[in-house]
């Protein structure tokens, strides 16, 4: 769900809601004709408002005060924005899967008459996660849903669900926000300093879920610490210190190591963006517009100049198949230490 900057979480009716404005049409026009699916599926990049949309989704089912809408402030929009309104449930992975425990309960839950409400709403975050004995439970609710339930699945990756399942679920398509979504959204969620602001709405990428609860001072030190390594991989005489910051990355939990993964892959993007970036075309502003890491611009043009660009390419490929094979349980240490001795190469 939402969250203000205090963590407090955030109740939006439909109107509210920031972007995705095909999502929402389809979503409002199949409330107010009274054809909305029982089963729906929510696909697109994590952090662009899927888990909202879905929570609005239910206040506008359920809400007294405006029907197919939601006004997102009575105390039954409150509620179900909190997590404490007794006809919705949101189900999240127990540990790397949604479970078949999980997946009963659940069907218990969409088959119970509504407690109070018009409609029981079952929300499945990651659903791409659910085990296989998970989604053979599922499949026959999913067939034959009760008339008063409604079910969300949630995924970024919905090509992970099995085909029996994506068959039985319309896909509402989510995409990226535009900067000034993002702006929008930051403003409202994460109210900080216009440094910390500009920041943060580069680094959302189109994705600002994915940055409103960040510590803008670790993150400022973790890049710092891999902007150190990249300049002892660019004057090639690192080995030492790249087996060592191999190791200490890679042995990271998953959340901290995909943390650090990303800062390291944005960074090494800013220096592609400052090699092919033709001097005498590119204003120093619209050049500034295209990087994540502008506020570091004069330390990142350094950097840029002690890698060839074919191999800056290279690199970015090996950190998007180590993000790929995450699930696989690849040994992180061997797969990081591959592609930061790849990058630190002489030419």
């Amino acid at each position: 769900m939402a969250v203000g900057h205090s963590g407090t979480p955030v109740s939006m009716a439909f109107h509210e809601l920031i972007g995705q404005s095909a999502a929402r049409a389809f979503l409002q026009r199949a409330l107010v004709t009274g054809r909305l699916p029982a089963s729906l599926l929510f696909t697109g990049p994590s952090g662009v408002g899927k888990r909202q949309f879905a929570l609005s989704l239910a206040q506008a089912l359920n809400c007294p005060e405006a029907p197919d809408t939601g006004c997102g402030i009575c105390a039954t929009c409150q509620r179900i924005a909190q997590g404490e309104h007794p006809d919705v449930k949101l189900i999240v992975p127990d540990g790397a899967h949604i479970r078949i425990g999980q997946v009963r309960e659940a069907i218990r839950f969409a088959t119970d008459l509504p407690y109070e409400g018009r409609r029981r709403v079952v929300i499945f975050e990651r659903a791409d996660t659910f085990n296989t004995a998970a989604a053979n439970a599922f499949l026959k609710t999913l067939e034959e849903p009760p008339a008063h339930a409604q079910l969300i699945l949630i995924s970024a990756r919905p090509d992970a669900l099995p085909a029996t399942i994506r068959s039985r679920c319309p896909v509402v398509r989510f995409a990226l926000l535009s900067p000034e979504e993002v702006e929008r959204c930051l403003e409202r969620y994460a109210r900080r300093p216009p440094a910390d602001q500009r920041l943060l709405a580069r680094l959302a990428q189109g994705r600002p879920g994915t940055v409103t609860g960040l510590d803008l001072e670790v993150y400022r030190q973790q890049r710092r610490a891999l902007l150190e390594l990249l300049t002892l991989l660019g004057q090639g005489n690192a080995i030492p210190r790249l087996l060592k910051a191999a190791q200490y990355f890679g042995k990271l939990e998953r959340p901290d190591f995909e943390f650090a993964l990303d800062i390291l892959a944005s960074l090494v993007r800013d220096l592609v963006c400052l090699k092919v970036a033709p001097a005498a075309a590119e204003t120093s502003r619209s050049l500034e517009d295209r990087l994540v890491h502008s506020d570091v611009q004069p330390k990142l043009a350094e950097l840029a100049d002690l890698f060839p660009l074919e191999r800056l390419h290279q690199t970015l490929n090996r950190f998007e198949a180590i993000r790929r094979d995450l699930d696989r349980n690849i040994n992180r240490v061997l797969a990081l230490e591959a592609a930061l001795l790849e990058l630190s190469a002489r030419p």
